[in-house]
């Protein structure tokens, strides 16, 4: 390599250097400016919200600002199914929330005296006296097997594709199968498992195929298909 190699060599290990210090000095001086440091943040109130974890994000560089600062306000308010913001530059974070659905009402019968709780599609349950609009659960003997409430949320969900007024939904539950009740339809479901499946035969007799009597839910001999053994009037 001859002495004019390395002079272009140096100098571009010089340019590569230099440009490499003014983007850390750049991205310093945006951390630590006044400027683009947080002084609104925008969002809708909600009385049953609390937003204190929100607020103080007030002074902290908006660059810094992500995902990791929303813990604390996913702890604080855990009907809460997600948070985005969108940064307005200089100094304004505006918010947007999404709740978490709420699916059913929880009776616990297990306890003295019995529990009522609203139970979230993100598997939260609250205390709630407000389930006039909500399928209704009713506990009556167990253990609750692990994935009950997984499995109470997916059936829910498929029942509402279809046309049922989910508040005439009651269902319950003796420790070993499922027991459905609509208007003058009562179900029998088996174990709460695969209930996705379930929900789909049962919302077909109750929303297309009305049923007044009773209908009884079996697998066939190969496992792969859900059937319903009907005694309608």
């Amino acid at each position: 390599m001859n002495y004019s190699d390395i002079e272009r060599q140096t100098f571009k290990t010089f340019l590569a250097f230099s440009t490499l210090l003014l983007t850390f000095i750049l991205i310093f001086f945006n951390l630590s400016s006044t400027v683009y440091r947080v002084s609104n943040v925008s969002y809708i109130e909600n009385e049953d919200l609390d937003f204190s974890s929100i607020e103080r994000l007030v002074g902290v560089s908006i660059w810094l600002v992500d995902d990791y600062y929303f813990q604390d306000f996913y702890d604080d308010n855990p009907t809460v199914d997600s948070i985005s913001i969108r940064k307005e530059l200089p100094d304004t974070l505006i918010t947007n929330i999404i709740m978490s659905d709420r699916i059913a009402a929880i009776e616990d019968k297990r306890q003295v005296p019995s529990a009522i709780s609203v139970l979230y599609k993100n598997l939260y349950l609250e205390r709630d006296k407000d389930i006039d609009t909500l399928a209704k659960v009713v506990i009556e003997n167990g253990p609750v097997r692990e994935g009950f409430y997984e499995e109470i949320i997916t059936f829910v969900l498929t029942l509402k594709k279809y046309s049922v007024n989910l508040n005439n939904i009651d269902v319950t539950y003796d420790g070993e199968g499922l027991y459905l009740s609509h208007l003058d339809t009562e179900v029998s479901m088996g174990p709460p498992s695969d209930l996705a499946r379930k929900a789909s035969v049962v919302g077909y007799y109750i929303a297309e195929n009305p049923c007044s009597g009773e209908i009884r839910l079996i697998y066939s001999e190969d496992g792969n298909e859900i059937r319903a053994v009907t005694k309608c009037k």
